[in-house]
């Protein structure tokens, strides 16, 4: 039955627009059955708007509703997994922190074992470069010393010579082969 009211009142204002027309010429300043006539046709466009435009705006607005409703979800969902990435960052750079702090301490303590072993092997290096300066030191004054008496034995053998080429005597001769003979004797007697 609606259905047949609203196709009639359409029907009307299709066919007959004249009548619509007409009725607003005849009254300059206006007149109930121009507003009735508006106030009918504005109803009438009401009714058929709500009647068949209404459950597709109602669908399309409670499809639009849940598709808010689910973009809603999904952005506090990636909000939710946002601050669990921004709580696993910032505990992942507590944990940094704490090994850097911890590879900080290891490299300082490992720094401060090989300074002190670089100390060692150098005082060890100059106690030894010490002492084998001092053995070379002793080797060469021992060496020094060796050379000066062989210097002198040869040089005083030198002389002994010639004072004994120049001054030596068939009598002192004689006392130094008796010498060296009683020499032999007393020590084959032993």
């Amino acid at each position: 039955m609606k259905r047949s009211i609203v196709t009639a009142a359409l029907a009307f204002a299709a066919f007959f627009p004249s009548a619509a027309m007409a009725a607003e010429e005849a009254e300059g300043h206006g007149s109930w059955l121009t507003f009735s006539f508006f106030a009918i046709n504005f109803v009438l466009f009401a009714f058929i708007l709500v009647y068949f435009a209404g459950p597709q705006l109602r669908k399309f607005f409670g499809d639009r509703a849940s598709n808010i409703h689910a973009n809603l979800a999904k952005s506090e969902e990636a909000l939710r997994e946002a601050e669990q990435l921004a709580r696993a960052a910032a505990e992942r750079i507590a944990a940094l922190e704490n090994e850097v702090a911890t590879l900080k301490q290891d490299l300082e303590s490992e720094t401060r074992f090989q300074v002190n072993r670089v100390q060692e092997l150098a005082r060890a290096n100059s106690e030894r470069i010490r002492r084998d300066t001092q053995a070379t030191a002793t080797a060469l004054a021992d060496n020094a010393q060796r050379r000066v008496r062989e210097n002198l034995a040869t040089v005083s053998a030198q002389l002994a010579r010639d004072l004994i080429s120049r001054h030596f005597e068939a009598a002192d001769q004689r006392r130094l082969l008796d010498g060296f003979m009683e020499k032999l004797g007393q020590e084959a007697r032993r």
